[in-house]
């Protein structure tokens, strides 16, 4: 089963040195997506983070929230 890293850039930074072993890519795409959601709770005006999925040394998946503050 494939090890995948989700590395957090940004706002709380987070290198996941153990990874998690998934049966896929889509299995690790659910995961990013529900620790996305955990994380853009605490998201701030003006903040941007950035969500890595890695296998090994490649990137799978990255998800980026940038919010915006125009006032």
């Amino acid at each position: 089963m494939p090890r995948y890293h989700f590395h957090i850039a940004d706002g709380r930074p987070y290198c996941d040195e153990n990874g998690s072993e998934l049966p896929s890519d889509e299995a690790a795409w659910r995961e990013a997506k529900r620790m996305a959601r955990d994380i853009e709770d605490g998201l701030e005006p003006g903040e941007r983070w950035q969500l890595e999925v890695r296998d090994g040394r490649d990137l799978v998946f990255a998800l980026v929230i940038n919010s915006t503050r125009y006032r």
